[in-house]
């Protein structure tokens, strides 16, 4: 783990950028508090909160209301995933 001021994080922030690769970045700052620096891979999803909280909500209201799909006896995750697409 690799621990740096803010003052220094911005005079090199390409170095830490690179560093956080391979490590652990914690940017410390007296009035900001603490941050880990995170590279964020291809397949991650970003999301706020009001975004999730708005598609849970809507998840339940179709439970709810019966839109939901449900795997056969004995079906496997493949053949399930397979129904769906070609219901679609």
């Amino acid at each position: 783990m690799v621990i740096v001021s803010s003052r220094e994080f911005r005079a090199n922030q390409r170095k830490y950028f690179d560093l956080a690769r391979v490590n652990d970045v914690v940017i410390t700052s007296r009035s900001h508090g603490s941050y880990r620096l995170v590279p964020i891979a291809e397949d991650d999803t970003l999301i706020d909160r009001a975004t999730l909280d708005a598609k849970i909500r809507q998840g339940i209201a179709d439970y709810e209301a019966g839109k939901v799909h449900r795997m056969k006896d004995g079906e496997s995750s493949e053949e399930f995933l397979g129904r769906l697409i070609n219901e679609a």
